[in-house]
C-alpha cells in the first residue's frame, strides 16, 4: 500500500514541476509591443514587432484602410467622447525588421497632440486570418502612446 502512495506522490510532483514549464502565451507579445517616435520626431514607430508578423505583413500588400485597422495615428482632442471617433491620418507605412513605422503626408505640427494606438489582441492570436481572410480584425485591446511634436 505504501509504494501504491508513493506512485501517485511521485506522479503528481512530475505533473506540478511539468505544468510549471508551458509555452508562453502569444498574447505576452503584446505587452512587449511598444509604439514610439523617430529620432527627429517625423514618424512614429512600433517596435518589437514578432517576426512571424512582419513575414506575414510583408507577404501580403495591405491598402491603407487596412492598416489603419492595425496600427493608426490621430490627432488628439480635449473631449474624451469623441477621442475614439477620430479620423486617423493619412501617410504611409514602412515594415523594416521587428518595426513598422508610420510617416504622415503632411508633417506634424509643432505643439499639437497626437496619439498612436496598435490593436493588438485578436491579430496576435490568430495572425493567419490576415492572410486567409485578408481583413485585420479592429475588436479587442490595443496599446496607446501620446506624444506632440517638439519641431
Amino acid at each position: 500500500m505504501k509504494l501504491n502512495n508513493l506512485f501517485y506522490i511521485f506522479t503528481f510532483f512530475f505533473l506540478f514541476l511539468n505544468s510549471c514549464m508551458q509555452e508562453i502565451p502569444k498574447d505576452k507579445v503584446s505587452s512587449e509591443l511598444k509604439i514610439g517616435l523617430s529620432d527627429d520626431s517625423t514618424e512614429v514607430i512600433l517596435f518589437k514587432v514578432p517576426s512571424y508578423m512582419i513575414e506575414e505583413l510583408r507577404s501580403d500588400s495591405l491598402k491603407n484602410t487596412d492598416w489603419i485597422n492595425f496600427f493608426a495615428v490621430y490627432k488628439d482632442t480635449s473631449d474624451q467622447e469623441l477621442r475614439d471617433f477620430q479620423s486617423a491620418l493619412e501617410g504611409t507605412y514602412t515594415i523594416a525588421e521587428e518595426m513598422i513605422s508610420f510617416k504622415p503626408e503632411i508633417e506634424f505640427k509643432p505643439g499639437v497632440s497626437y496619439f498612436a494606438r496598435c490593436y493588438t489582441k485578436i491579430l496576435l492570436r490568430k495572425p493567419e486570418d490576415i492572410i486567409s481572410t485578408k481583413k485585420i480584425f479592429t475588436s479587442g485591446d490595443y496599446i496607446e502612446f501620446k506624444f506632440s511634436s517638439g519641431k
